[in-house]
């Protein structure tokens, strides 16, 4: 079967050099998830992260624009730190699909712009499979496509020459072709539709476990590679609706020690509820890596946390062992929190050190 050997050929040569944990800078405390001025004077934001679609940063092979980074560290206070995120993802919506007609008995939302540039599609030729994303069609690259591999291998040495001797940068999160390109899930697409995908009938669920993971596996790797002596993250979410895939990886990460120094996980749905994914956070309580956060929502959003107290996001946050969440930035604006986030600042520099 054809899936079986794809996704490790690109990367089958590489070499990786073990780094010592010492030298690995990692964030520390509570940053901002998107950086804004306003968000930048409140004393309790550590750092903030930078969010960017790989179309943006290469609008064409081997082409790269950081004008958007550029512009948002315009905002980064001298001494605060920042992470990067970089959507992958999908490539355009549909053409039959009309962006501006909703459908009946949907409620459409615009979806972000085109993630992954479209030549990826129209020059590389690579294979994509539709699937909704926010009421409309859009067309998916597949992640374990090794042309898909290489291609984010570029970007990410790119970035890594334009940043990766800058102090402030703390951490970088391996881009996903997924929903929203960061995130590690495929949230209302049917398992069907993944399962096709990939070539796979309706028997072929641990064959596309074994398949993603290997493609996650030698993104991160990548990453790992162009941005040594920086923290990295994979987002994990459950997929198929088990919680098979993330444990994968997380396993494949503590046992490769060309990894388990410089690689945790991110975990973007920090509620303080037990029972949101229960099978999946059971999984991140053992893990033994590094384990970095995002609060799922804003603090006025009271029914996505646990009994409504936004409080209980940072009691999960500690009993988690995180040394680093993202609140959103509607909390460091308003300064609904302070105490909250103060709080965690200490927490974590008492547990882990303050960072030089």
């Amino acid at each position: 079967m054809p899936f079986l050997y794809r996704p490790l050929i690109f990367f089958a040569c590489v070499t990786f050099v073990h780094i010592n944990a010492e030298i690995i800078q990692k964030p520390l405390g509570c940053f901002s998830s998107m950086l804004t001025e306003r968000a930048a004077l409140n004393p309790n934001m550590q750092g903030a992260l930078i969010r960017v679609a790989w179309a943006q940063l290469e609008p064409a092979p081997g082409k790269f624009d950081f004008t958007w980074i550029e512009n948002q560290l315009r905002l980064l206070p001298g001494d605060k730190k920042w992470s990067l995120a970089v959507y992958a993802g999908w490539t355009s919506i549909a053409p039959e699909a009309n962006p501006n007609e909703p459908r009946t008995g949907v409620i459409l939302r615009r979806p972000m712009r085109m993630h992954s540039p479209e030549w990826l599609v129209s020059g590389f030729k690579v294979h994509t499979f539709e699937m909704q994303f926010r009421g409309q069609s859009v067309q998916m690259p597949k992640y374990w496509d090794p042309i898909v591999q290489e291609r984010l291998s570029v970007l990410m040495q790119a970035l890594a020459e334009a940043y990766n001797s800058d102090e402030r940068l703390q951490l970088v999160y391996v881009p996903q072709m997924t929903s929203n390109g960061i995130e590690g899930h495929f949230n209302g697409v049917p398992k069907q539709t993944l399962l096709a995908a990939a070539d796979l009938g309706a028997d072929g669920e641990e064959a596309f476990q074994t398949l993603w993971t290997e493609a996650a596996i030698s993104a991160i790797h990548s990453t790992a590679k162009a941005f040594h002596g920086k923290a990295v993250a994979f987002e994990v979410h459950e997929m198929l609706g088990n919680a098979v895939i993330p444990k994968m990886i997380m396993q494949s990460i503590i046992e490769d020690p060309n990894l388990t120094d410089q690689v945790g996980v991110g975990m973007w749905w920090i509620s303080g509820k037990e029972n949101y994914q229960p099978e999946l956070l059971l999984a991140l309580e053992k893990f033994s890596g590094e384990l970095y956060g995002q609060v799922i929502g804003r603090s006025n959003q009271s029914h996505r946390f646990a009994e409504g107290d936004y409080a209980a996001v940072f009691t999960q946050a500690r009993r988690l062992r995180m040394r680093y969440i993202e609140a959103w930035n509607y909390e460091f604006e308003n300064q609904t929190h302070d105490d909250l986030l103060k709080g965690f600042n200490l927490f974590c520099q008492g547990r882990y050190g303050k960072q030089p």
